[in-house]
């Protein structure tokens, strides 16, 4: 069975693979009450906003993340 496989089969399988981690590193998933800064090559390309985001994978890179969640505090009265 192992002397079946030539030269072709293994360049598809490789080929294969390689496509199939670029499109699961291009796909995110940002979390709500978050926003990720994408840089493309350096430079500012756009903000992704919360929820399933495609990016160009080894191109973009996620620089910063910022946590935008409401924060609410409880106040209570001193008594004296």
């Amino acid at each position: 069975m192992i002397s079946n496989i030539n030269g072709f089969t293994v360049f598809s399988i490789v080929l294969f693979v390689f496509v199939l981690v670029s499109v699961a590193n291009g796909v995110r998933i940002v979390p709500q009450g978050e926003e990720w800064i994408v840089q493309r090559l350096g430079k500012y390309r756009t903000t992704l906003l919360p929820g399933l985001r495609f990016t160009i994978p080894y191109v973009d890179v996620i620089s910063h993340t910022g946590d935008h969640q409401a924060t609410s505090f409880s106040t209570c009265k001193s008594r004296r």
